[in-house]
C-alpha cells in the first residue's frame, strides 16, 4: 500500500509509513482523502463546516474550491487545497507543509480591499486547506478568453492603478512581502470593477542582504530573470511581472513565448502612446537595475504623458548563461499558451527606423522648401530694390521652377507613407512622413507667395 501522505510504497498492513512515518493503519478514510488533488467531490465537508460545491481553478500549488459554511449559512467561502500530487518524499511534503503554513500566517496578517481575507487554515486527512474571502468574478486570463486581447487603453490603465496600489502596500510593509507570479490568471476582477491579487502561494518575504533565493518560482515569460537563482528578488521583480502583464494586455503578445524578450509595445499596437511604450520597456528591462524603483513611479510614468528615460545597455537574457529556464525548481507551467488576438511570437528583430517612402519624401520635401525659400528671398529683394524684370528676379524665377516640382512630390510621399501600415512599425517613419507632407506644403505657400507678389508689383 502507499502511504497518503509521501507516497511511499509500503507492506500492506503496515501500521506506519516507512519513510516519513505516518499512520497507515487505523486512519479513518474520507471522500476528501480518496479523491485525487484538485478532485475533491461536491457536497463534501471539510472540519464539519465547509461544504465544497465547485471547484474554482487548479494550478501548480493546489486547488481551490467555493464552499458554503454549515455555521453561517450565508456566507460563501473560497478554500484553497494544498497539492501533493508532485511531492515524492517526506522532505519535500515537510517543504510544501511549510510553505502554505507560511501563506497562511502571510495573508492573515495583510488587511487590503486588493487583496482576499483570510479566515482560517486547518489540516484534514494529510491535507492542509486555507480558507479565505470568496472574490466573485473573473480572472483577467479568463475576461482576455472571452472577449479577446488587446483591451482599450483606459480600461487597462485603471487596472494598472490598482494593481500598483495594492503592490505599493505589500512592497511598503514592515517586512516587504514580493508577490513574485503577477499574471492574468492570478488578477481578479470583481463584478463592481475592483482588482483583486489571489493566489500568494510563491510570495515570499524580502530580506535585506540575502543574495539570492533559496528556491526559483514563477511562471516562465511573467516572471523577473533574477527569479531563476541569479539573485534574491526584490519589488522590482513585481515591477517586471506588471510590466509584463501591461504589455500583454495592451498588444496581445503572448511573453510565454520568448521569455525576457518583448518587442516594443507600440510596435506590436501603434494606438499604444510613445511613453507608455517606453515606461513598459523600462519595467521589463533584464537589469533590475534598470528598472522603475518602485511601482510609484512606474505608474506615475504611465500616466504623466511625459519622456521615459531608457537604459538601451542593459543585459539581455544571454547575459544569465547559469539560468536554467527549463528545469527550474518551483517552476509553474504557464496556464495558457496564448489567449485569443494574441500576437504571433515570432524571432524579434530590431524595428526599422523608418521607410523608404517616408524618408524619400522628408529628404525631398526639405531639399523644395530650402530652394523654394531661396528663390522668395530674391524674388523678394529685387522687388525692393531694382524691380521684377530684374536679372537677381529672373534668377529667382529660375531656381523656384524645380521645387515647384518636387514640393508636391513631398507631399504626395509623406501622404503615401502616413497611410501606409508599414510607417506605422517602424520607430520614426511617422515622423518622416509628417516632415514630407509639412515641407510640401510650405514650399506651395512659398511658391504662392512669389505670384503674389509679382502680380502686386506688377500692378
Amino acid at each position: 500500500m502507499r502511504c497518503p501522505f509521501c507516497n511511499a510504497l509500503n507492506d500492506d498492513g503496515a501500521p506506519f509509513c516507512v519513510e516519513c512515518g505516518a499512520r497507515l493503519s487505523g486512519v479513518p478514510a474520507s471522500s476528501s482523502q480518496s479523491a485525487p488533488p484538485g478532485a475533491i467531490p461536491q457536497q463534501t465537508v471539510l472540519q464539519g463546516r465547509y461544504v465544497i460545491e465547485q471547484k474554482l481553478g487548479q494550478g501548480g500549488m493546489g486547488a481551490v474550491y467555493r464552499a458554503r459554511d454549515l455555521r453561517l449559512s450565508t456566507v460563501t467561502w473560497a478554500i484553497k487545497e494544498m497539492s501533493q500530487a508532485q511531492i515524492t518524499g517526506p522532505l519535500e511534503l515537510q517543504e510544501a507543509r511549510a510553505a502554505f503554513q507560511r501563506e497562511a500566517e502571510l495573508l492573515a496578517g495583510l488587511s487590503h480591499p486588493g487583496l482576499p481575507k483570510v479566515v482560517d487554515h486547518f489540516e484534514q486527512d494529510g491535507k492542509a486547506y486555507l480558507v479565505m474571502e470568496f472574490v466573485p468574478g473573473d480572472s483577467l486570463l479568463a475576461i482576455a478568453r472571452r472577449e479577446g486581447l488587446p483591451f482599450a487603453l483606459p480600461r487597462v490603465l485603471d487596472w494598472a492603478r490598482q494593481i500598483c496600489d495594492v503592490l505599493d502596500y505589500l512592497h511598503n510593509r514592515p517586512t516587504p512581502i514580493i508577490f513574485r507570479d503577477l499574471k492574468p490568471a492570478n488578477v481578479m476582477l470583481t463584478p463592481d470593477g475592483r482588482i483583486k491579487l489571489v493566489d500568494f502561494g510563491i510570495a515570499r518575504i524580502f530580506k535585506p542582504g540575502k543574495e539570492r533565493d533559496t528556491q526559483a518560482f514563477g511562471t516562465l515569460g511573467y516572471s523577473a530573470p533574477e527569479q531563476y537563482g541569479q539573485s534574491q528578488t526584490d519589488p522590482r521583480a513585481d515591477i517586471y511581472s506588471l510590466g509584463v502583464l501591461l504589455h500583454q494586455l495592451l498588444t496581445g503578445y503572448d511573453p510565454t513565448r520568448t521569455p525576457f524578450r518583448l518587442p516594443p509595445a507600440n510596435q506590436v499596437n501603434p494606438a499604444i502612446p510613445q511613453h507608455i511604450s517606453d515606461a513598459i520597456a523600462r519595467a521589463v528591462n533584464a537589469d533590475p537595475n534598470a528598472r522603475f524603483h518602485d511601482v510609484r513611479a512606474f505608474y506615475q510614468a504611465l500616466t504623466s504623458n511625459q519622456q521615459v528615460i531608457l537604459q538601451t545597455d542593459a543585459p539581455t537574457e544571454m547575459a544569465y548563461p547559469g539560468m536554467a529556464v527549463s528545469g527550474a525548481v518551483g517552476q509553474t507551467t504557464p496556464i495558457s499558451s496564448s489567449l485569443p488576438g494574441s500576437a504571433s511570437a515570432q524571432p524579434l528583430s530590431a524595428p526599422l527606423p523608418t521607410t523608404g517612402v517616408a524618408n524619400a519624401g522628408r529628404w525631398i520635401g526639405i531639399f523644395s522648401v530650402l530652394l523654394m525659400g531661396f528663390a522668395t528671398i530674391l524674388v523678394v529683394i529685387s522687388a525692393a530694390t531694382t524691380g521684377i524684370d530684374s536679372e537677381l528676379a529672373g534668377a529667382g524665377y529660375v531656381i523656384a521652377f524645380l521645387p515647384f516640382a518636387t514640393g508636391p512630390l513631398a507631399f504626395l510621399l509623406g501622404l503615401i507613407a502616413l497611410l501606409s501600415p508599414a510607417t506605422q512599425k517602424t520607430i520614426r517613419g511617422r515622423q518622416h512622413a509628417i516632415v514630407a507632407v509639412a515641407t510640401g506644403l510650405v514650399t506651395g505657400l512659398l511658391c504662392c507667395g512669389i505670384f503674389v507678389l509679382v502680380g502686386w508689383t506688377s500692378s
